[in-house]
């Protein structure tokens, strides 16, 4: 993995509508690529007379930051196509997620399970059916009951109806 492969990858997924092959341990692999970088960057800072001022060091938090961007680059465009591929296998179109790494193939998983389950509740709704123990009937006619408890003639001053102060005696 280095900074060249991943920008061909961004570039292969911005010229395509479609979801390009990847290795299923792609982001891992980005992982191990920056935190490689990170170490030899700590490794040189720790070495270095001036670490603010060296060239190498600089050079490397340029590659780890750029890199960093790009892959969040390639994340937010294939999360984009996962979702409208789980999109179409929950409305039931066939859809073979091929191509798409650990953390995608999850994603499209509960994607897709969020929409169908989404879809039976509407339904259900939708055919006036009991949901989650009320019916779209019973929520409707609902209206808060009124307050039948009588009020006790000691609590309320008469002809203010003012709560009645009391001095501790009773």
């Amino acid at each position: 993995m280095d900074l060249a492969e991943l920008q061909s990858v961004q570039s292969r997924e911005r010229d395509s509508d479609d979801l390009q092959e990847l290795r299923e341990s792609f982001y891992e692999d980005v992982g191990a690529y920056i935190a490689a970088l990170k170490e030899q960057r700590d490794q040189l800072a720790a070495e270095a007379d001036d670490p603010f001022g060296s060239e190498e060091i600089s050079q490397i938090t340029d590659e780890i930051e750029t890199a960093q961007e790009v892959v969040r680059a390639v994340y937010e465009r294939r999360v984009g196509k996962v979702i409208e591929q789980a999109a179409l296998a929950a409305a039931g179109y066939r859809v073979e997620p091929t191509g798409m790494t650990h953390e995608e193939e999850r994603l499209f998983e509960r994607v897709a399970e969020t929409i169908e389950s989404n879809k039976a509740t509407v339904l259900d709704v939708i055919e006036g059916e009991n949901v989650d123990g009320v019916t779209p009937t019973d929520t409707a006619s609902s209206e808060p009951e009124p307050d039948t408890t009588p009020a006790r003639k000691a609590d309320v001053q008469p002809d203010t109806g003012q709560p009645a102060v009391t001095n501790g005696a009773g």
